[in-house]
């Protein structure tokens, strides 16, 4: 221990001791300290997207859109390299899990070129996420994990999970190149690193590619790691982890009027996250220093937040932004200083910005003055520009997934939304091409099925791609009215936004408010999926026909994806109360060739005439007062 040197000499000290008298105290020596600043980047729910969105602003009434691209692995490789240059060996970059799956460049090769992008920008560690099990076997295997052990193996960095179970071992399953947890060396110190995987993945990925796995506990698996770390030697202990959590900037707060990127202090007011969250539930269960910051993912939302003290990052999706913590550690004192922590973020990737909203947000309303022109972004007073290496690391898959995705198979007139809080056009479009498709009369696609909103204009395969990644074929359930109304009841609970619906009509409780619930399979406990938020059924056979009842004892025919027959999404226990003779997978076309198909046929969609959400009837509204009831326009 290192004490400050007095400037006094030993016999002014004692001069100024008999003055002061025997009861005078001296000041505490003051403790030299000895700081070593490390900078952890954060990335997650990459979901493949290596090449930059193409897309256009958009405007009010009179006022031309402007097309103009987001995110893209060449300009996020540039912001890497600045950032590795300032901090050389003391940068860490994690990422948090969903890297692979969701995209034609990615998901043409099964997630290889992902992994060759993380390997070529320095990634030390990533969290296995719940989509990194979608690939399932590699072709003409059997081996549900195979892809992702193939993935694995090519990784130069490891893939990590603390509370991934083999159920046949009870032990970490056999996937080389895994771990719960790993120590670095991140300039002066040793930094710990725990990866955890979200307790939704039984409900989230494909059944059949997890069901010998179990996902453990992750406050136990946290606690475990945390202290084998800081046995060895750990200074300071992270968790990457695909668990998510959901925060929203305080009204009037800087973060409420964010444009572009800011530096965040623990002081700073920010809104607490949701107290029920999976992230927010684990930091405010496990002792102060457990851990000491953490990247998060699955949520796909933008978090620069502190809970029970701890740093949190989450960067939204598709590598459109990043953020950094910056913690410093006293190695003379051996402890970590928490005021001294802070967030940055967060940092948009983009090739060119909007000058007046230092962002390449087209789709926020513009600012009083205009967008402005855009220009190249500067960061740390650099002028970015996209990563020529990485461009031609990239150039092979980039190009062959152009190839298959230019195809023009249809037109929107009217850009389709994506959202999960209300009526979503896009997922309005899926649900009516499985419809019609197959002869269905209601058609159901879970919000987490569509991925993505299309622009206005010729609609690629790319975008519909883009909209429905996920490789799921679509089922029929013949159903009572009864049965069909428990199946919509459970579907539209909430806890994961409101599915899309067609043929039927819906009275909900919005998002925002508290809706009863019924303790529908008997287990004593009330669980998110069994909150009831439907007032009122109605069938909407379209064509110009009046709305009808859903007849309790009439049979009508769903049509949904494989991945909720299977109980994907909460789905498993009103499955399990369906009679297996009247579930049929007739069909053996992906959901995305359906909608290819139904584009072919339509030609366009989403017009002025026929509109894809109609104001005048619409399926989902959300008010407790009575179901307007308007014949429909004949399409």
């Amino acid at each position: 221990m290192h004490f400050t040197r007095l400037r006094s000499s030993a016999s002014a000290i004692l001069a100024a001791t008999l003055l002061w008298g025997c009861a005078a105290k001296q000041p505490a020596p003051v403790l030299k300290q000895d700081l070593e600043t490390i900078t952890i980047l954060g990335l997650n729910d990459l979901h493949g997207a290596l090449a930059p969105l193409k897309l256009k602003t958009r405007e009010r009434a009179g006022v031309t859109p402007v097309d103009y691209e987001r995110g893209g692995a060449a300009m996020l490789a540039s912001y890497v390299k600045t950032l590795r240059a300032e901090h050389g060996s003391r940068l860490l970059i994690l990422d948090a899990g969903d890297e692979m799956q969701g995209s034609l460049e990615s998901n043409l090769l099964h997630g290889s070129p992902v992994v060759q992008f993380f390997n070529s920008i320095g990634l030390q560690g990533a969290a296995i996420g719940n989509h990194e099990f979608d690939f399932g076997p590699v072709e003409n295997g059997l081996d549900p994990l195979g892809t992702l052990k193939a993935r694995a193996k090519e990784a130069k960095y490891p893939f990590l999970s603390a509370n991934l179970i083999s159920k046949k071992t009870g032990e970490r399953p056999d996937i080389s190149n895994t771990a719960p947890s790993v120590l670095l060396d991140v300039g002066r110190l040793k930094v710990g690193v725990i990866g955890l995987t979200t307790l939704d993945t039984p409900t989230t990925s494909r059944a059949e590619f997890v069901k010998e796995l179990d996902f453990s506990d992750l406050k136990e698996a946290t606690l475990r790691e945390s202290k084998r770390l800081r046995n060895l030697g750990a200074h300071i202990v992270v968790a990457t982890a695909h668990v998510g959590l959901f925060c929203n900037p305080a009204p009037g707060s800087p973060a409420a009027k964010l444009r572009g990127s800011r530096v965040w202090k623990p002081t700073d007011s920010q809104k607490e996250c949701g107290p029920r969250d999976e992230m927010v539930r684990l930091l405010k269960s496990v002792p102060v220093g457990t851990l000491d910051a953490v990247v998060a993912g699955h949520t796909h939302q933008i978090v620069h937040h502190w809970i029970a003290g701890v740093p949190v990052i989450q960067s939204g999706t598709r590598g459109l932004q990043f953020h950094t913590i910056q913690l410093s550690y006293d190695l003379a004192n051996n402890k970590l200083i928490p005021g001294a922590s802070r967030i940055e973020g967060p940092v948009p990737v983009c090739s060119r910005v909007f000058e007046n909203q230092q962002d390449c947000d087209g789709e926020s309303t513009a600012p009083p003055q205009g967008r402005g022109r855009l220009v190249k972004p500067k960061f740390r007073g650099k002028v970015m520009e996209p990563d020529a290496p990485t461009e031609a690391l990239l150039e092979p898959a980039i190009k062959k997934a152009a190839e298959v995705g230019g195809t023009i198979l249809g037109e929107a007139i009217l850009p389709l939304e994506y959202t999960r809080d209300r009526e979503s056009a896009a997922g309005n479009l899926v649900a009516d091409a499985m419809r019609f498709q197959l002869k269905a009369d209601v058609g159901l696609i879970n919000a987490g099925g569509v991925r993505s909103p299309i622009e206005a204009g010729p609609i690629t395969y790319e975008e519909v791609f883009r909209m429905l990644p996920f490789e799921n074929a679509v089922w029929i359930l013949k159903l009572t009215g009864k049965e069909l109304k428990l199946v919509l009841r459970v579907a539209e609970n909430g806890s994961r936004g409101f599915f899309s619906v067609s043929g039927v009509q819906l009275l909900a409780i919005p998002l925002s408010k508290e809706a009863p619930a019924t303790d529908l399979n008997g287990n004593h406990r009330i669980e998110p999926w069994e909150v009831n938020r439907i007032k009122e059924f109605w069938l909407d056979p379209g064509q110009g026909q009046e709305l009808g009842r859903i007849k309790d004892d009439q049979y009508y025919r769903l049509a949904l994806p494989d991945f909720l027959v299977l109980g994907g999404d909460d789905m498993a226990w009103v499955m399990s109360q369906i009679p297996t003779d009247r579930i049929y997978s007739e069909n053996t076309k992906l959901i995305r060739e359906l909608v290819k198909d139904y584009l072919a046929e339509k030609q366009q969609v989403n017009s002025y005439g026929d509109p894809t959400i109609d104001p005048d009837r619409p399926r989902l509204i959300l008010r407790d007062s009575g179901v307007k009831r308007k014949a429909k326009k004949s399409r």
